[in-house]
């Protein structure tokens, strides 16, 4: 069962696709604005929602721990911010061409349980390093 919600957070329209051990974000260029800011905060905010109604759609928890959804959240957010200013910095094919491939690949956030996501395992891991990955995030993206 394939469902749509919209947050209105901060001003911004974040698109969640609910389906079952999957959630999909989408307009990533949204929630990097909402993520500008405040970002461990906002970050805990949106996944709690995001949790919350995935439990009523459901009718059970979305088996992926706040601190590795958010890290991934990061993971993607950020690689398409990193890419997108490497490819404005070099211009070189080869370096447009993997800007492109990332920035294309952040367009949604697949978010899924470990048996339908291959990469949750490297996410959990991640999660342990919530506290020093977000010292190495920009401030403040524009």
């Amino acid at each position: 069962m394939l469902t749509e919600k919209n947050y209105e957070l901060s001003g911004q329209k974040l698109l969640v696709m609910f389906d079952e051990k999957l959630i999909r974000i989408k307009k990533p260029k949204a929630l990097q604005k909402f993520l500008s800011t405040d970002i461990d905060n906002r970050s805990e905010v949106f996944v709690n929602y995001i949790k919350q109604d995935y439990f009523l759609l459901f009718k059970k928890e979305l088996a992926i721990s706040n601190n590795s959804l958010i890290i991934e959240i990061w993971g993607h957010v950020y690689a398409s911010y990193f890419a997108r200013a490497l490819k404005n910095l070099i211009k070189l094919k080869l370096i447009e061409n993997a800007a492109d491939f990332i920035i294309n690949r952040s367009d949604t956030i697949d978010c899924g349980e470990s048996d339908v996501d291959g990469n949750r395992k490297f996410w959990d891991l991640m999660a342990n390093f919530k506290g020093i990955i977000i010292t190495f995030l920009p401030k403040k993206i524009k």
